[in-house]
């Protein structure tokens, strides 16, 4: 059987590699204060400050107010004199906090140019916060006076819960909590409270862990059932659940009017929420506005949320929109406290059809919606800056969600940032053209994302890619509900990276995950370490990498586990490449099955509830480039397409971990040969201070002729 060497399978991955690693290097470039006449042809800088004035000339000794003052100065001064449209610009943010009611926006004209790009940075390692909410001032905030409220809050929490009038702030818009999770559209948050930088809680029950579903007397509808019809969609959404609750807790609620449930309907890996319509204490019954993606089931796990009469631990809080009123269980001393409620709904910074343009060593927090958004743009760079408690995502290249067409421009990076209790996940990185294949080179690099997924629970990863072509490498990654890192599309790169403790509260989920395409090829993920990846328990499990649903053409090499549920899960895909991998102190190593042979022989089929056969049509899959690059793809629908053809799992070494369970027609149709099975602990893996750390993998290369050391010191943050 013929296939691919593994310098071929290498060749197109380290062409994006290598072009991203000498753009690594590259930092924006400063050159000084600007002040001095000498530099004064090389490059422009303009300042602002807290205590700016926009009348003022932009100096460091009379700073402009705002950024939109900046922008615009700059616009001006490019367009007077001939030849500094490609002079390197930069604007220096003295330290402070800067509330934004609105996005800043950069177009097409505020670009830079190639080694010149237009900068904006804090001066000289101020700290510079961009903050999407208003400050709470600890005055504003006093006991609870209106009885009636006194007399809903829990007895033991009535004189503890302090009140603040938002009205009194002139603060009059409160969003609205709306239906959002799995197979939803992404949508604004609501206003988030946060004190002294951490999220708070609205108030729920139970407090912590979840409730389960009773009996299920309606399971409401199945719009995933009928999925790609807009309408049948819309009907079924409007078929709401019914099912009984054991704990009588709702039973003494007052008001149930904008009362929610999050939970996981029906499975584990699919999260959303549900406003009751009605509670009827009589029969114990709940009645849903809306159906779940998936109905609900008996014995999932849920639990209430916006319920004033729940108001009961440190930390959580509510707010009456009816009032304006905001009520806060504080969860510590508020004198001295920095609280702060969320109100931008839009994006804080927009960059459209931008060029060469660069933010640095910013904070952006605070915020309902994304912290950045790129889209049409080329070479522009999110370096060393810190994004935290926002709605949405930090930082969101193109439009993941769309395959064809994602405007995700080309050569654009985040790097070095630190991506910290995001609403809805942390990168998402889209770009290329399928058609052609032509890469984006788009990068997330040195990244330390985690918490990043607090209120879409699933399917919010840390890094998003879509498209042709792009580059995650050196992050770390942990602490999440559910996945890490998701893929779609062809030819992108994973390397580097350390990634641990996600997949925490779901199941039958992985860190690394792709699913349900023929066509998604040419991606490879290398030299990754993944370890403590355990799940929720019960009879799923969590995968290190998870290749779902007959995911094809895939390389995996050189990744190293530890303490991982299922290292690999390849749901019984084509042409995917398990190779030199270490698996140590785990439960399952490499899990590859048949399903499209059995239990999934229909979806997988012409007409299939999977559209296998839709997606292969929506590509030139039999037209080059992508007939050179992806030969078994060309014959696909005559050559048993549900057969798990071509798969190579080779040159892997276990220890203290289930041996290979590889399917017959994988072994029949594929190479399972040279693997090694360990009996001692080869040292890959020390744990030092409870943290696992990286030794070497000499005694592997010593007992398993053809196996390639992996470089180790290179992972993880760089």
């Amino acid at each position: 059987m013929s296939r691919f060497s593994r310098r071929d399978l290498f060749k197109a991955a380290g062409a994006v590699g290598a072009g991203a690693s000498a753009a690594l290097i590259a930092g924006p470039a400063y050159a000084g204060t600007g002040d001095r006449r000498d530099r004064a042809e090389e490059q422009k800088t303009f300042f602002v400050a807290t205590n700016g004035k926009d009348s003022n000339r932009g100096t460091k000794a009379a700073p402009f107010a705002t950024l939109e003052k900046a922008r615009d100065v700059i616009r001006t001064w490019r367009r007077s004199a001939p030849g500094r449209a490609a002079q390197p610009v930069t604007v220096f943010l003295r330290g402070g906090t800067y509330r934004r009611t609105r996005s800043f926006t950069l177009e097409a004209q505020d670009s830079g140019a190639p080694g010149r790009p237009v900068t904006y940075a804090a001066y000289h390692g101020e700290q510079v916060r961009l903050v999407g909410g208003v400050d709470l001032p600890a005055t504003g905030f006093g006991p609870v006076g209106d009885q009636a409220i006194r007399d809903r809050l829990p007895a033991g929490s009535r004189d503890t819960v302090r009140e603040f009038d938002l009205k009194a702030l002139g603060i009059t818009d409160y969003g609205q909590i709306v239906q959002t999770g799995y197979g939803l559209p992404r949508a604004v948050t609501p206003p988030e409270l946060f004190f002294n930088s951490e999220a708070m809680t609205l108030a729920r029950y139970p407090n912590t862990e979840f409730l389960a579903v009773g009996q299920v007397i309606d399971p409401g509808g199945n719009p995933r059932s009928v999925l790609g019809d807009p309408d049948k969609m819309a009907a079924e959404f409007a078929k709401g659940a019914t099912f009984t609750y054991a704990d009588p807790r709702p039973s003494t609620w007052a008001d149930t009017s904008d009362v929610w449930m999050q939970g996981y309907w029906f499975y584990e890996w699919a999260d959303g929420n549900l406003q009751i319509k009605a509670i009827d204490p009589a029969a114990q019954t709940i009645s849903t506005r809306t159906a779940s993606m998936y109905t609900v089931g008996a014995g999932r796990r849920y639990y209430y949320y916006n319920v004033l009469e729940e108001l009961d631990s440190p930390g959580e809080w509510y707010l009456d929109r009816a009032t304006g009123k905001l009520y806060l269980y504080p969860p510590g001393d508020l004198s001295g406290a920095s609280v702060q409620l969320s109100l931008l709904a839009d994006p804080m910074a927009v960059l459209n059809g931008c060029s060469h343009v660069t933010f640095s060593d910013l904070v952006f927090e605070g915020s309902r919606g994304d912290g950045i958004v790129i889209t049409d743009g080329t070479s522009n760079t999110v370096a060393d800056c810190t994004l935290r408690l926002l709605g949405g995502r930090a930082v969101t290249i193109g439009d993941s969600s769309v395959s064809a067409g994602p405007h995700g421009g080309s050569g654009n990076e985040v790097r070095g940032c630190h991506i910290q209790a995001t609403g809805q996940g942390g990168i998402a990185l889209a770009g290329g053209d399928r058609a052609t294949l032509t890469p984006a080179r788009n990068r997330a690099v040195g990244n330390e994302i985690h918490d990043y997924s607090r209120l879409q629970l699933t399917y919010s990863p840390a890094v998003e890619l879509a498209g042709v072509g792009n580059h995650v490498a050196n992050n770390h990654i942990y602490d999440a509900p559910h996945v890490a890192i998701v893929f779609r599309g062809n030819d992108h790169v994973i390397e580097y990276n350390e990634i641990n403790d996600v997949v925490k509260e779901t199941n039958d989920a992985g860190a690394i995950y792709a699913g349900r395409e023929w066509t998604g090829r040419g991606t490879v993920i290398r030299y990754n370490f993944l370890h403590d990846i355990v799940g929720s328990g019960g009879s799923l499990f969590a995968s290190g990498i998870y290749l779902d649903d007959c995911f094809c053409g895939t390389t995996a090499f050189g990744n190293i586990f530890y303490k991982v549920d299922t290292a690999f899960q390849i749901g019984g895909g084509r042409d995917n490449d398990i190779s030199n991998n270490i698996i140590l102190s785990s439960v399952h190593s490499v899990t590859l099955d048949e399903r499209g042979l059995n239990w999934a022989a229909g979806d997988v089929a012409p007409g299939g509830a999977w559209g296998m056969y839709d997606l292969l049509a929506a590509v030139p899959y039999q037209k080059e480039p992508w007939r050179s690059r992806y030969p078994h793809l060309v014959n696909i629908a005559d050559d048993q397409p549900a057969y798990p053809k071509y798969d190579v799992v080779e040159y892997n070494a276990l220890c203290g971990v289930a041996a290979l369970d590889i399917a017959p027609s994988a072994r029949t149709y594929g190479t399972v040969d040279r693997n090694l099975t360990l009996t001692a602990d080869p040292g890959v893996v020390t744990v030092v201070d409870g943290k696992p750390t990286l030794g070497n993998d000499d005694l592997i290369a010593a007992q398993l002729p053809g196996y390639q050391p992996i470089p180790m010191s290179r992972i993880g943050l760089s």
